[in-house]
Formats: structure tokens, sequence, C-alpha cells
């Protein structure tokens, strides 16, 4: 878990992922994201907090909260990971580890970031390409938040959710230790096959284009992260990737 300081805390609104273990796909079935959701809501019914948005994909889950009470969010999570682990040992007749560490934490600050995130989550599946709208994706809150209360909360944050921009930082809760060596990695890849240099290849906008596109898609690397590797501006990298080259 990304360890956050309790102390230094001054906001009631957390973005938790949950990863599996060495990346596994630890809800490859219908049937085990069905028991993780359920396992979430039955533990609600003891631990009550708001989960304003969540989405769970095949190795992974994203939970957005809404709790004064970090301590409690900490039970509560605890005690889901702990019951579905139990589970999927079960079924699996595995022993061990079924997450990758707890969980990591990101506090969130301003409402801005709090729609960002929101739309950062529900986009998941889009960016996996599992769906062309976030909205047909079945198990995330865009498709039915199975713990909407229609709260005033709540009714804000649907009703801004597609007015601000675009905000590209929760890519920060991803796999971010290795993220710039994949990228290090693809691109010098690229450059060795097509007996080029970085420079060139930035160059080339055909062959960055189609750089950017299995950055991007294939590995979920960030504009943000590009243009740290490859020294070019972000709004440079999305005009070549929008082009029609």
């Amino acid at each position: 878990m990304a360890r956050v300081c309790k102390e230094n805390i001054n906001t009631s609104f957390f973005h938790i992922m949950v990863q599996g273990h060495n990346k596994e796909s630890i809800f490859n079935a219908k049937e085990e994201i069905n028991q993780y959701m359920k396992i979430m809501k039955d533990t609600k019914e003891k631990i009550d907090m708001t989960i304003l948005a969540y989405c769970i994909m095949s190795n992974h889950a994203h939970i957005l909260f809404h709790e004064e009470n970090i301590n409690q969010l900490i039970k509560y999570m605890h005690r889901v990971n702990l019951m579905y682990a139990k589970y999927y040992n079960k079924k699996h007749n595995k022993v061990g580890y079924v997450f990758r560490d707890r969980y990591k934490m990101q506090p969130i600050y301003s409402e801005k970031h709090l729609i960002s995130c929101v739309r950062y989550i529900h986009n998941n599946p889009v960016k996996a390409h599992i769906c062309e709208k976030p909205q047909e994706y079945q198990y995330s809150s865009c498709y039915h938040n199975i713990f909407y209360t229609d709260t005033e909360l709540e009714r804000n944050i649907k009703k801004n959710l597609y007015v601000q921009e675009e905000d590209d930082r929760f890519t920060l809760m991803e796999d971010n230790e290795n993220k710039e060596e994949i990228c290090k990695e693809i691109i010098e890849e690229i450059m060795i096959k097509n007996n080029i240099t970085k420079e060139e290849l930035c160059q080339k906008e055909k062959l960055l284009s189609l750089a950017i596109k299995k950055l991007k898609y294939e590995n979920s690397i960030s504009y943000r992260m590009m243009e740290t590797v490859l020294g070019v501006n972000r709004k440079k990298l999305k005009r070549i990737e929008n082009s029609d080259l």
C-alpha cells in the first residue's frame, strides 16, 4: 500500500486501488467480480460509508470513497480484501497472497480532482478497449452504482462529471514504479527496429503516432510519462496521435 500519514490528511475523499498479486487476474470470471461486489455491499452494511464510484477490472479495482473517519475506511478495505482472498483461494484451491500489498490510497483535495478521478475510474474499460463508452461496462458505477443513495454530494458529482476538462493526473494511481522503464524499453525497441535515434523518431510523425498508440493503449503509459521520456510536449503528442497520418 502507498502509505498515507493520517496526521497530514485534511480531506474525506479517497481513491483506492487494489491489484492482484504479481498483477494476476483475480477478477477473471463474472462470478468473481460479482462476489467482490457482494462482499463490498455486505461489508457496507456493517461498516457504513459512501462509495461514490468504482470499477472492477480483471486484475485490479478502483473505488472512490467519501469517509470522514479514515480508520473506518482502513477497517472496511481490510475486511473486504480479507473476505475476498479467502473466497478466491478456496475456489482455486490455493494458499498465499491474492492482492498485491494491501491497496493504494490517494487522498483527493479539490473538486476538480474529485470529478477527474470519477472520470478516470469510469474510463478504465474504455482505455482497455473492452467497450467504447464507460456506461457500457457492466462492472462500474457508471453502468449502475449499487451503492448510490441519492445524496446532494452524489447529485452534484453527476451534474458536473462531464463539465470539467480531462485531467490525466490519476494515472498516478497505476503501478508507476516501472512505467518509465517500460516506456524507455518500448521506445528503445522502436529505435533499434527502425535504426533511428530518439531525435529522428520524434521527427517522424507517422512512426511516432504508432509509438504513442502502443505506449498508451497497450501499456497504459500516460502522456505525462511520454513527455518526460521523449522530450516532446504533451500537446504535440496528442495532436500527432489524433492526426490522420
